[in-house]
């Protein structure tokens, strides 16, 4: 019975394997197939062939891809289709063939599985934190948009998110890129596309249109609406500087349209570079123009340079371009190896010839497709126009490199389709390799002053590890010169020998360069016990080009790079290097600067020549000095002792506002700004990075300098046009890649942070609020002040001569500021009255800020004034400058109480100081007041008598000569903003000099073993008798010009170069010289004299 059953479906089975096998009988319909089974094919573009047999029917012939039917061509037995790539194909793929005989009865099928595995780009979305680009930059995180093939990676942030750090204030945007096989060097920050200079792009909704297994681009797409940048407002600027653009203001100034965009984000096979395409789609039945283009900010330890064309450029920021082929960065300090270019494709209806950038701040707004100089000089309307109910696009390309800033031309010249060589060489010193030797080509031509030179710049390479470099070029005659820092130029003179190079089209030229042998210095420091200790090593040399016309005149530096000086706004204005961006050059008198970490050794390179070597850390210290003579092939060592010469026991030195790799205006890395800080002899560092929460102590203590430097979580609210406000201490917020920004922008529905939608900035009042709010600022003793405070009270137009102060800013709207807030003052716990490192720094203090403060007093605010110096460089010594002193606990950086900086400050005990330390006292019987840790800065007298006691140290190359004292000061107006007083000097009520013999100045052996460990010492005791009212008392201690030497080279800045052009000048300055002085004052103490506990303002006091 069994049997039975079964035999018809055998018989079935049998009549279809003929067919499952591909087969029929007698003969084989299908004779084979290819690609083969379980094949796999490693060339982008393949074919299919099907070979069919003597009895197949080809009019029958069928082949399906993945589904997809697949036409074959050819016959009668052969079919081929060739496959470029693209849809339909897979990673793992399906071909599937069928026929039927000629007699119809029957047929054959055939399957064949392949892996489609030619290199590939790829998307997908991070998952695993082994995806993430890293790097000092590195920012992306998991959820966020890969793009990479064999080549380069790229990531694309995750959208739908808001943190306010420079350019990405939105999600959507290209964050990071490396080259395959070198990671942990990302160094750049953001690209954000830009709408209408104004807005940009608020990305909502992300997707993968092609994940790349079909061969062809990677594809994520990212899209919203538009919104306001709150980190840019242009159209404030143009209207503060009087500019007439009624045209840009009328379609620009903070305006919403119903407008939305895509970009696209496309990475092909074998590219080291992304295209980047945004779509704006207008749902307005009228045209709208916009001025569309990109907001970049590199932020890391990069250098910029912009290839103009024409126009003679090299590295550094210039304002304005006025054509913008190429925007590119290259990594030094611990970024070296990586480079990024931004090329910009024009749009072809827009009229335009180029694109053109603006640069400020380290950030850059590219124009797409027009050029800016028409915009800012003739209010030319906007090129790109996007019609009504339409969409129109712009794309531009974003490439990473190994390193060589040539990257970027290359990928240039790929993209507009540039016929191309290959220029290739070694540069040696002395005979040796070579690396990190700067390479410039360009055009060569006559330049007024200089003869024959590198005119227009069209690459710049870094040498490797083996001092060579090469890449594509454009082809063409080129000029080519070498640099490398501390060694002499090719032929040993002062200025480069331009080589002369025809790089064929297809072809390859060589230009090797041999430098000169130079010089070694090695320097060995230690403090006063033996041991070592960080230090700054200067080097002081004649100056080279003595000319004032020469845009080098007064570069001591023997083989200064050549500049390109441009006019911008006004003549001369712009000024960019061959070699080297000039915006962190040295000083005038410096040849070299080094600086020597925790072991004490400096070593550099140095050309061959006399000099004179200065070792210095800080204002507590002593400095050394020695003759150098560096000889080529040869170092010269030396051993160079200092020593602590001031006592500041129980109190330690801050820079309260300190700016490094986070920040968008600063390129200086964490470990050089650890290390700088370190040889400065600063105990305490308070990073303030713009928008940003850096924590340096795990630098600090991978580089072994926690016994000399501490450092504290600072931000600096950085609003565009009313100010900028450090907080500080505060905690991280990990969550963030602004690791826990403030967001004084005030957050908005998205398409919505517009001022028409009553969305505004928060007012400085709630820019506090919102920094002590935070919940990881807990206990911190969080305290917040006003930076650089003309930049506040002079655009909110604030007068602190009225009672109580008072705002008169016409418009706030102007600033994205609500109209409806009466008074935008606010009494802030501390002002930093003084930042900086030279003469124009402490005028303003001096002149223009110090009575801001004193109105403040003389009304009850009992505000700090804090100073220092608000670096973002490094060469130009502007972290050599203004300190705070306040109580600790502890004298160790090490253990250093951070709660306690923000207690001093809330307190007003502090004293600030370049040069000169000065503490003061208050004495009334066994009542005293003073700034220490844990006393009262108010002392009762009753009887209307108090002692004031005033200290003063300073090392010997710190001389003072006068000591002011105020005493609810008059105050005078030093400066108005539309008519209304900002900026207050004050009258001292007695000043004290020395040359009257008003106090004496004391010489001190403090370590008799060091030469030069000695400091100045002044005690001055003054009796305040017949006090009728209760008073407050500050103290200002400084040098002056004719009485008291400037402190070069300590503080180098300012020295006239036209009376120091030598050497021997350098070394035995006078009085009469110009220079950076000595200067120190203290916060308010109070005295209470009609005896209620607190201290009674006496309103304002303003001198006649």
């Amino acid at each position: 019975m069994l049997l039975r059953r079964l035999r018809p479906a055998l018989a079935a089975l049998a009549a279809f394997a003929p067919l499952a096998m591909g087969m029929v009988c007698p003969g084989k319909l299908i004779v084979s197939v290819s690609p083969t089974d379980a094949a796999v094919i490693t060339t982008p573009s393949f074919a299919i062939q099907v070979v069919l047999g003597a009895g197949a029917n080809p009019a029958t012939l069928e082949a399906t891809l993945n589904g997809v039917p697949l036409a074959l061509a050819g016959g009668p037995t052969t079919f081929v289709a060739n496959l470029d790539p693209g849809p339909p194909l897979l990673d793992d793929n399906e071909l599937r063939i069928a026929v039927q005989a000629t007699d119809g009865r029957t047929g054959a099928r055939a399957v064949r599985a392949f892996v489609y595995g030619p290199p590939k780009a790829r998307a997908r979305r991070i998952t695993s934190e082994s995806e993430l680009i890293t790097g000092p930059l590195g920012h992306s995180r998991i959820g966020d948009w890969l793009l990479e093939n064999d080549v380069a990676r790229f990531v694309v942030q995750d959208v739908a998110q808001r943190d306010l750090h420079s350019v990405g204030q939105f999600g959507g945007n290209l964050i990071d890129a490396e080259l395959v096989g070198r990671p942990g060097r990302d160094a750049f920050f953001e690209v954000q596309p830009v709408l209408n200079v104004e807005t940009v792009v608020n990305a909502q909704t992300v997707e993968i249109v092609n994940d790349g297994q079909d061969g062809t681009a990677a594809i994520v797409r990212t899209c919203g609406p538009d919104d306001l940048n709150d980190y840019i407002n242009a159209s404030s600027q143009l209207i503060e500087l009087g500019l007439d653009l009624p045209n840009f203001l009328a379609t620009a100034d903070d305006l919403d349209y119903d407008v939305e965009a895509c970009t696209e984000y496309r990475l092909e096979p074998g590219n080291p570079y992304v295209g980047m395409e945004t779509t704006v789609t207008n749902h307005h039945p009228d045209e709208l123009p916009h001025f569309v283009g990109y907001f970049i900010n590199g932020m890391g330890t990069l250098e910029q340079y912009v290839r103009t064309g024409t126009v003679p450029m090299g590295l550094g920021e210039p304002l304005v371009t006025p054509a913008t082929e190429v925007l590119g960065y290259f990594g030094y300090d611990n970024s070296e190896g990586v480079d990024y270019g931004l090329v910009p494709i024009l749009v072809p209806d827009t009229g335009g010839t180029s694109s053109s950038s603006f640069t400020t701040s380290g950030v850059s707004f590219m124009l797409h497709s027009q050029l800016l100089i028409f915009v800012l000089g003739a209010d030319a309307p906007a090129a790109f126009v996007i019609p009504a109910n339409g969409s129109k696009s712009f794309l531009g390309y974003f490439s990473v490199g190994d390193g060589n800033p040539a990257n970027a031309m290359a990928m240039e010249a790929e993209v507009e389709g540039v016929p191309v060589g290959r220029l290739e060489g070694c540069v040696t010193i002395g005979g040796a390799p070579a690396p990190g030797a700067r390479v410039a080509v360009g055009n060569l031509g006559n330049v007024t002053g200089h003869g024959v030179r590198i005119r227009t710049m069209r690459a710049l390479y870094v040498t490797d590890e083996n001092g060579c470099y090469g890449s594509d070029i454009a082809a063409g005659t080129w000029g080519v010169a070498a640099a490398r820092e501390g060694a002499p130029y090719q032929g040993g003179g002062t200025q480069p020998v331009y080589n002369s190079v025809t790089v064929p089209a297809g072809g390859t030229a060589v230009q090797n360069i041999a430098l000169p042998a130079t010089g070694r210095v090695h320097v060995e420091i230690t403090d006063e016990s033996g041991a070592p200790v960080p230090a700054r090593v200067s080097v002081l040399g004649r100056v080279v080009f003595t000319t004032s016309t020469d845009e080098r005149y007064g570069i001591s530096d023997p083989t200064p790079d050549p500049m390109y000086v441009t006019t911008v706004q006004s003549p001369r204005d712009t000024r960019t290097g061959m070699f080297y961006d000039q915006s962190d050059r040295l000083l005038p008198g410096l040849a070299s600067l080094a600086y020597a970490g925790a072991s004490g050794v400096a070593e550099f390179d140095l050309e061959p020549g006399t000099y004179q070597l200065v070792v210095s850390r800080g204002d507590e210290y002593s400095v050394f000095r020695q003759s150098l003579t560096t000889v080529a092939g040869s170092t010269t060592n030396v051993s160079a002792q200092i020593a602590r010469v001031l006592d500041t026991t129980g109190f330690v030195s801050s820079d309260y506002h300190v700016h490094m790799l986070n920040s968008p205006d600063s390129r200086v890395s964490l470990p050089t700004r650890a290390l700088s800080f370190a040889a400065e002899g600063v105990d305490n560092l308070i990073a303030t990075d713009h928008d940003a929460i850096t924590d340096l102590s795990p630098t600090i203590a991978a580089l072994g300098l926690s016994p000399f430097l501490a450092s504290t979580i600072g931000e600096e609210i950085t609003t565009f046009d009313y100010g900028h406000f450090n907080a500080y201490p505060q905690g991280p917020d990990p969550s963030r890649v602004s690791n826990g920004s403030t967001d004084w922008g005030g957050a908005a529905p998205p398409g919505m942070d517009f001022p028409s939608f009553g969305n505004y900035g928060l007012t400085p009042a709630q820019v506090e609020a919102a920094a002590l709010a935070k919940p990881q600022n807990a206990g911190l003793e969080t305290v917040v002040q006003i930076n650089h405070i003309g930049s506040h009270f002079s655009p909110l137009r604030i007068d602190t001569g009225v009672e109580p102060p008072q705002s008169f800013v016409p418009d706030p709207t102007l600033f994205r500021l609500n109209p409806s807030v009466a008074n935008f003052f606010h009494p802030f716990k501390a002002l930093e009255l003084w930042n900086g490192n030279n003469n124009t720094h402490q005028n303003q203090f001096l002149n223009d800020r110090i009575g801001i403060w004193m109105n403040l007093l003389n009304q009850g605010f009992a505000t700090t004034a804090i100073a220092d110096t608000d670096t973002h460089t490094v060469r130009n010594l502007d972290s050599a400058g203004a300190r705070t002193w306040t109580p600790s606990s502890t004298d160790d950086p090490a253990l250093l109480v951070r709660a306690e900086i923000g207690q001093a400050v809330k307190s007003g005990r502090a004293v600030g100081g370049q040069g000169v330390y000065v503490q003061t006292r208050l004495v009334e019987g066994q009542d005293v007041a003073d700034l220490g840790l844990g006393g009262s800065t108010l002392v009762t007298a009753t009887d209307g008598s108090v002692d004031l006691e005033i200290e003063v140290q300073a090392p010997t190359w710190a001389p003072y000569d006068r000591i002011e004292i105020y005493r609810n000061a008059a105050t005078t107006v030093a400066g108005t903003v539309g008519g209304t007083p900002t900026a207050y000097g004050a009258v001292p009520t007695q000043v004290l000099t020395l040359g009257a013999g008003d106090f004496v100045r004391n010489t001190v052996t403090v370590h008799p073993s060091v030469p030069g460990a000695e400091r100045y010492e002044t005690s001055k005791l003054i009796s305040l008798t017949g006090l009728a009212q209760d008073e407050w008392v500050v103290v200002v201690v400084k040098g002056t010009i004719g009485t008291s030497l400037p402190m070069f080279p300590v503080y180098p800045s300012n020295l006239d170069v036209a009376n120091n052009l030598t050497l021997a000048n350098l070394t035995t300055l006078s009085p009469s010289e110009t220079g950076v002085r000595a200067l120190g004052f203290t916060n308010a103490l109070y005295v209470d004299v009609d005896g209620n506990g607190v201290f009674d303002p006496p309103g304002v006091q303003l001198a006649p």
